[in-house]
């Protein structure tokens, strides 16, 4: 299938991978004269950028996909390629005048055209293709091109509290270009009022408040606004910077609560949680905080819905989710499946679900829970929570401050709820077996080549009589006939001694002579009996559903009131004295409920699924007449119903209860079952069927198809089943609860679609399969303080978990998927240096990737290729262990300690090496760098086996830390005539001693001896056959050695051997290799980090070389090559950014010292022996 999916790379462009271009070519070639040139090309227009564009591209891409999709259905599912071409190439497609490339393309242009020359796709060529093409399309149209609409709220790494606080204080004190206008804080209705103002919008619909806010930052006023609000924060410039601070400026100036309070479920102080919203659509919290939003003063009402669009958009998309059904409302168990699928779609595609349908959210809503599980259970708690306290299962009280057994018990009673459900929804649509459909069946299986004569009239039956010797005397007839093959099969007569005729010989006599009898009476009786005990329990099931969504004091009435049910009687009277007739009990069952003296009345409606507050007096004893029908309310008396004759005692605390689960709630459920009267024989009789001996013997009863509406939901379920929610052409619709279901023959489009989201469609049940369906197994608590909304990010689920998960997801993309870090060379390129590191919000380090500009850090966002935000004040580089400092040993003693301790404890620390869950140590994120880690060793009591596991977890983020860095010098200085060796001591002490402080010192001097004496690829060789095999006694004497080695010449003085040294520019460094005739080593000091530089000149030949101990050996066998690569290395590169330099007047400056061989002899000749060491 074609893939246009965004990638989370720079250059994994949108819709195709592009080639690159070919090699320029000369201006004129020396054969041809200008006169020979071809007419030069008229060139392409530049296409438009600007919001209202990439809007109006939007819409092409919806277009494209309605188009293409009505061309499958026109090709067949059979279509060969050259039809599929030739339709592609034959049909127009209008482009939309507002579009980016609507200069260059005209009023319109074929698919063909548009899908290879705008999109840069290959044509699809099938209908498979087709069809893939246009779900692909049409899911790119419904992603917002200023995503959630949060502007700088919404960056991966959003503004902290300090900077909203003081782009909130800019926002407000902004004033008019113009300067004839108060400023904003002086404006009645806030931002929107004040970007109204001689910018008067037109007409736009009531019910469009996303185009009228598009229209309303595209102005110039507001581009002026979100640039002086940009400028003014320090913020760095990129195509989305001016409406990004824009948009976050006006949700601040609406929400100042969110950045000193926020709650996931308040807006602007408004509570989209209040009990006020229980059982209610969703509907009606949009307008509610609409309302709020323009009586609480912070917008006018003109533009109350935009504010609310704008807010709900970023914090709670759930709600602006199109054509959600009016069953699915807030706190249902549709509600909760609805609100998982949409924060994991908005945690994929952030501002999409706006323009998606109830039904298109819940087709991705199970691949969209694959994408991060992290994401999907935060998701599923906090939905669950919600649930939980809507229903009485949890108390209300802030999410860290529920325990595992709190989450446990509503996982438990949510599953239960839920099967329930889904057994009382199947079985309310189940068809209520038919004898005469069970006779067709096996008579199907006994006579399938005679289906045209099943209800042909055509065979008599009679039985032998015979006399007390057992001689047939003569034939007495059963049933009076003629009798058809079905009316056999339903009789089901006993022998013996049946004997059938029929004067067509069609009729198989023999066959039913020697086996008469079909078994359908049995199976009917059986599985009419099983049918309607299964729709009882439906039926209460539903009831129960029905009354917890209530809300407030109906829920109280129906609770603990004393209740009293009546039931709507009726006769039609006839023309004659003896004429009357009775008529079905009505279908609703009326409710007179007393709470605390107050009397209040209710209808209950099964079929269309309400419970209704009605007049005063109609649940009581009357009668009256219309027309010839009598009506005649009685009180009804079902089973149980003197237990809810008395008033139920209130929770003292007034808070909620679990009312589905209520012993009172289930009584009221059974009367209703036994008000509705499943057992009324007339239903049983009209699922019998008449055959011909019923007839004759006058058993027909007059029944009614009317009498099958008595089964609830009959009707209803018909018309879900017709897909009256249905998307396009699948055959989607409702079951009671509000969960969608697929009938089996959508089975297969939905897998298409949605992936695995319908791979069950087609197991189990006959009939409608729930898609969409959240699945609850664990739930984790928070724990602590939840997720912190630390500094970097004041809003509500925006905190340590959102930034460390962003964290990780910007590392990985740039890492990619083979570790090539391509991506992070091409950001590099593009940008600026570009590293890895991390960065403080309050008092936590969180993973980055960020651009070096201006002498500045700056966020970047691989997943649109933007740097954005204000300088990073702190960030710190992946870098390497340091030269020891004054104060500090070669190794950290106190990790030294407790790391011996455990490894004591062979079994328990070997165990937790090989076997542990990182997950489970105390403390443990995976965003913590291996710094961090062995901080929680040194400051939680761990066992041995978790010490195991937490080493095992820091050597590996060591082992990346190295290949990363290696990668890091390769990308700075990979050119033709360089070779990089990734050789690193990080990677080595991974392996051979982790509470080591670092070895550059002496690898540096090591390395120059090596390379003087030509050893260097010994060394190098060393160093990875010791980290690989440690315990080998040859590799432990040479560990040994390099670390005595380290000891002697770890300190800044020592480094360099007693030689003198200076500091030198980088340039210097560069010319002093450049301008020498003859070999030399060079020591190169940081203030924490030694390294080595030189010339080899040798037999005529000259190589130029760089050690970095914590990233590899790079060889130069050109001049430019080295000059190029130095200056990288030691100043503009990446490598350089994670050097603590020193700096004069701003220059990158470093300690050097020329090395020699005798600078081995001052400290000890011993240490030669290293390089011929045999590993």
């Amino acid at each position: 299938m074609l893939n246009i999916t965004q990638r989370a790379s720079p250059h994994a462009f949108t819709v195709a991978p592009f080639t690159e271009p070919a090699a320029p070519q000369p201006l004129l070639r020396a054969e041809e004269s200008p006169a020979d040139r071809p007419p030069p090309t008229t060139p392409t227009p530049p296409r438009k950028a600007d919001l209202a564009a990439q809007l109006a591209d939007k819409e092409n891409l919806k277009s494209l996909g309605q188009t293409l999709n009505q061309l499958a259905t026109k090709l067949g599912n059979d279509a060969p390629p050259q039809a599929v071409l030739a339709a592609l190439a034959s049909t127009p497609m209008d482009i939309h005048p507002a579009s980016s490339y609507a200069e260059q393309a005209g009023a319109s242009v074929t698919l063909e055209t548009f899908i290879k020359t705008f999109l840069e796709l290959p044509l699809p060529s099938s209908h498979f293709h087709l069809s893939g093409l246009a779900r692909a399309v049409i899911n790119r149209s419904m992603e917002h091109p200023l995503g959630d609409l949060g502007g700088a709220l919404s960056w991966p790494v959003p503004l902290n509290a300090d900077e909203q606080q003081r782009l909130r204080a800019i926002t407000l004190n902004h004033e008019h270009a113009l300067g004839d206008k108060p400023l904003v804080m002086q404006t009645k209705g806030g931002v929107l009022e004040f970007l109204r103002y001689q910018q008067p919008l037109g007409a736009q619909p009531q019910d469009a408040p996303a185009k009228t806010l598009e229209a309303l930052i595209s102005t110039p006023q507001a581009q002026l606004m979100g640039q002086d609000l940009q400028q003014r924060m320090q913020g760095i410039a990129n195509d989305s910077s001016v409406t990004d601070y824009l948009l976050a400026g006006i949700a601040l100036q609406l929400d100042p609560e969110s950045i000193t309070a926020p709650h996931r479920n308040q807006i602007a102080g408004f509570d989209l949680a209040s009990d006020k919203h229980w059982g209610k659509p969703m509907s009606a919290v949009v307008d509610g905080l609409a309302q709020w939003l323009s009586d609480k003063g912070k917008t006018s009402p003109e533009m109350a819905k935009v504010g609310a669009h704008l807010l709900l958009a970023s914090r709670a998309p759930a709600f602006l989710i199109k054509d959600i059904p009016a069953s699915v409302t807030y706190g249902s168990p549709a509600w909760v499946n609805l609100a998982v699928a949409a924060a994991t779609i908005e945690a994929r595609t952030p501002g999409k679900l706006p323009n998606m349908t109830f039904a298109q959210v819940m087709l991705e809503a199970e691949s969209a829970s694959l994408a991060d599980t992290l994401v999907t259970e935060t998701a599923q708690r906090e939905a669950l929570i919600d649930w939980g306290v809507v229903h009485g299962v949890l108390g209300k009280k802030d999410d860290h401050l529920y325990t595992a057994d709190d989450l446990k018990t509503l996982v438990t009673t949510f599953n239960a709820r839920k099967a329930e459900m889904a057994v009382a929804a199947e079985a309310l649509e189940k068809d209520i077996p038919s004898r005469k459909e069970m006779a067709r069946a096996v008579c199907k299986e006994r006579f399938s080549e005679l289906e045209a004569l099943f209800e042909e009239k055509l065979i008599h039956v009679s039985r032998a009589e015979r006399n007390v010797h057992g001689h047939i005397t003569g034939y007495r007839t059963v049933e009076v006939g003629p009798h058809s093959l079905l009316d056999i099969a339903m009789m089901d007569l006993p022998g013996p001694d049946l004997v059938f005729t029929s004067k067509d010989k069609r009729i198989p006599v023999e066959q039913l002579i020697a086996n008469p009898r079909f078994g359908v009476p049995e199976a009917f009786e059986s599985e009419f009996k099983s049918v309607i005990e299964e729709k009882k329990q439906g039926t209460e099931t539903y009831i129960k559903h029905m009354i917890s969504q209530l809300t407030g004091e109906h829920l109280k009435n129906f609770e603990f009131g004393k209740i009293t049910f009546y039931q709507e009687h009726s006769k039609t009277l006839g023309l004659e004295l003896y004429g009357t007739t009775a008529n079905p009990i009505g279908e609703e069952l009326l409710v007179k409920i007393e709470r605390d003296g107050v009397e209040t009345e209710y209808r209950i409606n099964f079929n269309e699924g309400h419970i209704d507050e009605v007049p005063t007096g109609t649940a009581k004893l009357r009668s009256y007449r219309v027309a010839n029908r009598v009506y005649e309310i009685k009180e009804f008396k079902p089973a149980g119903a003197e237990a809810l004759k008395e008033q139920a005692q209130t929770p003292p605390d007034g808070s909620p209860t679990d009312a589905f689960a209520s012993p009172r709630v289930g009584l009221i459920a059974k009367a209703f079952v036994e008000h509705i009267n499943l057992d009324n024989n007339a239903i049983k009789q009209q699922a019998r069927g008449q055959t011909t001996a019923d007839n004759n013997q006058d058993r027909a009863e007059v029944v009614q198809e009317f009498l099958f509406d008595l089964v609830p939901f009959r009707s209803a379920i018909q018309n879900f089943r017709a897909g009256n929610i249905g998307e396009g052409i699948l055959d989607l619709g409702l079951d009671l609860f509000g969960f969608v279901t697929a009938g089996a023959a959508t089975a297969g489009k939905i897998a298409k679609i949605a992936g695995t989201a319908a791979s069950r469609v087609a197991k189990g049940l006959k009939a409608a399969r729930a898609i969409g369906m959240a699945t609850f197994s664990t739930l984790n608590p928070l724990g602590g303080l939840g997720d912190l909304a630390v500094g970097g990010a004041q809003q509500a689920g925006k905190g340590i978990q959102f930034l460390a998960n962003n964290g990780a997801k910007a590392i990985n993309t740039v890492r990619g998927a083979t570790g090539s870090y391509d991506v992070l060379k091409a950001v590099s390129k593009e940008h600026g240096t570009a590293l890895l590191g991390t960065y403080k919000s309050g008092n936590s380090s969180f993973d980055t990737v960020a651009v070096l500009k201006n002498d500045q850090w700056y966020h970047y966002n691989p997943a649109n290729n933007k740097v954005y935000g204000s300088p990073i004040k702190d960030f710190a580089p992946i870098g390497a262990p340091l030269l020891v400092r004054p104060g500090q040993g070669t190794h950290d003693a106190a990790f030294r300690t407790i790391l011996d301790r455990a490894q004591a404890s062979v079994a328990d620390y070997q165990r937790g090496l090989t076997q542990g869950a990182v997950h489970s140590i105390p403390g443990y994120s995976p965003h913590l760098d291996a710094e961090k880690l062995k901080q929680i060793a040194l400051q939680r009591h761990l066992t041995p086996e978790q010490m195991g596991t937490l080493t095992r977890e820091i050597k590996d983020r060591k082992i990346f830390e190295a290949q990363y860095i290696s990668k890091v010098l390769y990308n700075d200085v990979h050119a033709p005539g360089v070779r990089v060796t990734p050789v690193s001591q990080v990677d080595y002490l991974a392996h051979v001693d982790l509470t080591s402080r670092g070895e550059c010192a002496a690898l540096s001097n090591l390395m120059a001896l090596a390379i003087m004496t030509g050893k260097e690829d010994l060394l190098m060789q060393n160093l990875y056959r010791a980290a690989r095999n440690p315990t080998d006694s040859i590799a432990a004497e040479f560990i040994d050695e390099l670390e005595n080695f380290q000891r002697v010449v770890g300190q800044r003085s020592s480094f360099h051997m007693g030689k003198p040294f200076k500091q030198e520019s980088y340039q210097n460094i560069i010319d002093d290799l450049t301008n020498s005739t003859t070999s030399k080593t060079l020591r190169i000091a940081t203030k924490d980090h030694g390294m080595i530089a030189g010339i080899k000149v040798e037999a005529g030949k000259t190589e130029w070389f760089f050690y970095e101990p914590n990233s590899g050996m790079v060889k130069f066998t050109t001049l430019k090559s080295m000059q190029e690569g130095m200056e990288k290395a030691l100043n503009s590169g990446g490598i350089a950014q994670t050097l603590n330099s020193y700096s004069v007047n701003r220059v990158r400056h470093y300690e050097v010292s020329e090395f020699s061989a005798g600078d081995m002899s001052t400290v000890n000749s011993v240490y030669k022996g290293l390089l011929d060491a045999t590993l």
